[in-house]
């Protein structure tokens, strides 16, 4: 998409994700996907979605955000929450931020960020978390961007 292009598409409004953003979420996650993704992003990404397959069913809260302009959705930001489980407190734990490529460096993922937060904050959660492979340097570099710092946990893995 040209720049032309890009300014003409209007305003961003970022906005708490609906059962209704169930394809448009899957279709940009289908653009996107590379092979610096995680192994568990489509895992997610149908969990969230067989949520929005029951169809009566509320979707439980999760924080979990999109961004749009007049076109549709154009970004991402699926959360859910934290148990108190591993020692770490009660809070959100954000899964995957995604913004479609032609939207890219225009705040999009920190106003998604933001509006976790802010959503976050009016539930009474105290703490959002996000864990990243140690290869995912830029995603680090994001989250560092928007207020995050390293948490003093330790994962270890072992093969079976």
């Amino acid at each position: 998409m040209s720049d032309a292009a890009i300014a003409e598409a209007g305003p961003v409004t970022v906005r708490r994700l609906q059962r209704d953003d169930a394809e448009a979420v899957r279709e940009l996650d289908s653009l996107i996907l590379g092979e610096d993704r995680s192994t568990t992003w489509a895992e997610y990404i149908e969990r969230f979605l067989a949520f929005s397959r029951l169809g009566t069913h509320a979707l439980p809260w999760s924080g979990s955000q999109v961004a749009e302009v007049e076109e549709g959705v154009v970004g991402f930001l699926l959360a859910e929450r934290q148990s108190s489980g591993y020692g770490l407190p009660p809070g959100v734990r954000v899964v995957a931020i995604a913004v479609h490529p032609d939207f890219r460096q225009q705040g999009i993922g920190r106003k998604l960020v933001e509006a976790l937060r802010a959503d976050s904050k009016r539930q009474g959660i105290k703490h959002i978390y996000s864990v990243l492979q140690d290869r995912d340097e830029r995603d680090a570099e994001f989250l560092r961007g928007c207020g995050f710092e390293s948490a003093p946990v330790k994962v270890f893995v072992a093969e079976a």
